[in-house]
């Protein structure tokens, strides 16, 4: 199974849309995928409109298993968050295994499927962590502007730190909410190619479908298959699953 986080340290960089969206995109390759709502805030489980009777926060706990809480998504295995997984960081702080929590928990789930895609909470805590020492690879989403670039760049230091731990950690930078008419986003980008960070070949266009499709509860490819972001989403699962 490979795992995917969707990481960054800044809020608001598309990083539940994207979670979403890519994982309807592997799913639609035919792949058995589980996605994870890692973030207090549980905007993964808004979008998919789960119930959060049981939820990460009991995985945390060892009170549940992952296959016991999953929850169907447009037949994907999802995992949802509640405000209460606020909290853990503190009752997590002490235990020995405290960055590898989830790794383990996936462990035991990896034979039922193909992919597991990460949605992490902003910031740089405990939970964020156990979300990079559980994957293989990170997808960085990144608004196209100077805050998002100054976030970047603290969240690659962390993430270079974690990748000591673990050496086989890989990332790519993915632009959100881009207009290639802007010259600030051409600025931004350009930003980006200079420091020699690696970048998906597609971007991520702000559009109003894609806005709607969340408000639907729906994967936008389900919402609006001609939509223009789905290929982007369709050419980073094809990336990723190695197709």
């Amino acid at each position: 199974m490979k795992t995917i986080a969707i990481s960054v340290q800044k809020g608001g960089s598309g990083k539940t849309t994207t979670a979403a969206n890519l994982a309807a995109a592997i799913a639609a390759r035919g792949k058995r995928v589980l996605l994870i709502d890692n973030d207090p805030q549980s905007s993964l489980t808004l979008y998919c409109n789960l119930s959060q009777e049981k939820t990460i926060t009991d995985v945390y706990h060892g009170n549940a298993a992952i296959q016991e809480i999953v929850q169907d998504w447009n037949g994907i295995d999802v995992v949802p968050a509640d405000i209460l997984l606020s909290q853990v960081e503190n009752e997590i702080a002490e235990r020995k295994d405290r960055r590898n929590i989830l790794h383990s928990a996936l462990a035991k789930a990896s034979q039922y499927y193909d992919c597991c895609v990460i949605d992490t909470a902003p910031g740089l805590g405990l939970l964020t962590v156990n979300a990079l020492m559980a994957s293989d690879h990170v997808i960085i989403p990144m608004e196209p502007n100077p805050a998002d670039i100054w976030g970047l760049e603290l969240f690659l230091s962390t993430l270079n730190r974690i990748r000591k731990a673990k050496p086989g950690l890989t990332y790519k930078i993915l632009l959100t909410s881009y207009n290639d008419r802007l010259k600030l986003h051409q600025t931004a980008k350009e930003a980006v190619e200079r420091r020699n960070l690696d970048l998906y070949p597609v971007t991520i266009a702000r559009n109003v479908r894609t806005a709607e499709a969340w408000g639907a509860h729906k994967p936008l490819l389900a919402y609006d298959p001609g939509n223009k972001n789905n290929i982007a989403y369709k050419t980073i699962a094809e990336m990723e699953m190695h197709e």
